[in-house]
């Protein structure tokens, strides 16, 4: 199917997010016409976005329209987002999916487990992001040869709730309770074959300024990540370096170390610098150029009954210590604060 983006607005994007697009009733194929989006907001503020969709139908049923949005977790979607529709069947407000509702042709998993096995985190490099599965409020009664013309209105309030700034790529997708993710393989522009989705389109990244915590980019290839995104200092995580977002000094080191100051909750601070089994990051393979390191933050910062770590700033080493790459490839270490929000 060839899906066209009419984007109006000065301030709203062309091709502005990534779509998802699947049929909203059974027996329709469906195109999205225009996502009226703004590029940027601010963290804290409310923001308004539109799907235009339209479909065509080869046969008469009844179902509920299904809308998945994609968003950073610490977002709170289902908590902060008001969803409604318009169409020519009719208006009503789109309703959160109960957990325990399985979708169909599903292998037996609810709704955002669905849309999170089919389509992943939508082009999104850090996974810290999740599907929100909405229903039409009543269920849409179609016939034969129907062409049906809507939308689809989100209110985000208090986007951005976790604080932080974020570069990331949205994703929508619409379908229908009855069929799931299926299709008959057709393109949906002549056939009057069913058919219930079609592909994705990927486009820019929307991006969120503001806020108190760190930039986090799921949109773009980071030198450095961690795993998980968030966490406290007595979880264990994995640390990855990966150089071949750009050239660096340790281009083609068999190894590389971790060089850190971490900050107490007390205010003291401790630095590990030394070049040793528990600083290395090995690389996943001999030609890789991703680098790997799984520690126990509160082990590795030596932190006392009483006392957490609070963030850690960091540069990524050769094994003689003198050539260290810190972030963005600059000489500002990278930094990195224990929150579980």
């Amino acid at each position: 199917m060839k899906v066209r983006l009419h984007i109006k607005g000065k301030n709203l994007w062309r091709l502005c997010t990534l779509i998802v697009l699947c049929i909203v009733l059974s027996c329709c194929y469906t195109i999205i016409t225009g996502v009226d989006q703004p590029a940027t907001a601010v963290v804290g503020s409310t923001v308004n976005i539109t799907v235009h969709v339209n479909n065509s139908c080869n046969s008469g049923g009844t179902a509920h329209f299904v809308f998945g949005f994609l968003t950073p977790t610490g977002w709170n979607t289902a908590q902060n987002a008001k969803i409604t529709y318009t169409s020519t069947k009719g208006n009503g407000n789109m309703v959160l999916i109960p957990s325990t509702t399985i979708a169909p042709n599903s292998n037996g998993v609810n709704w955002p487990l669905y849309m999170k096995n089919t389509f992943g985190n939508a082009g999104n490099l850090i996974n810290d992001v999740q599907w929100t599965a909405y229903e039409s409020d009543v269920p849409i009664t179609y016939a034969n040869g129907d062409k049906i013309s809507g939308t689809v209105n989100i209110t985000f309030n208090n986007i951005g709730a976790d604080g932080n700034p974020t570069e990331v790529k949205l994703a929508y997708f619409v379908a229908n309770d009855q069929n799931g993710f299926t299709s008959d393989g057709n393109d949906g522009d002549s056939s009057p074959t069913t058919e219930y989705y079609n592909e994705f389109i990927n486009t820019t990244c929307f991006t969120l300024t503001g806020g108190t915590g760190d930039l986090v980019d799921f949109c773009n290839p980071q030198l450095t990540t961690i795993d998980p995104p968030k966490s406290l200092d007595n979880d264990i995580v994995t640390l990855t370096y990966n150089n071949n977002v750009t050239k660096t000094a340790l281009a083609g080191a068999p190894a590389v170390y971790l060089c850190a100051t971490a900050t107490m909750s007390d205010g003291t601070t401790v630095t590990v610098c030394g070049q040793s089994a528990n600083t290395m990051l090995t690389q996943t393979t001999s030609t890789s150029g991703i680098y790997q390191l799984t520690f126990w933050p509160r082990k590795l910062f030596g932190a006392v009954a009483g006392q957490t770590v609070v963030s850690m700033t960091y540069f990524i080493t050769d094994i003689t210590g003198a050539k260290q790459v810190g972030y963005g490839n600059s000489s500002s270490p990278f930094t990195y604060k224990f929150k579980c929000t």
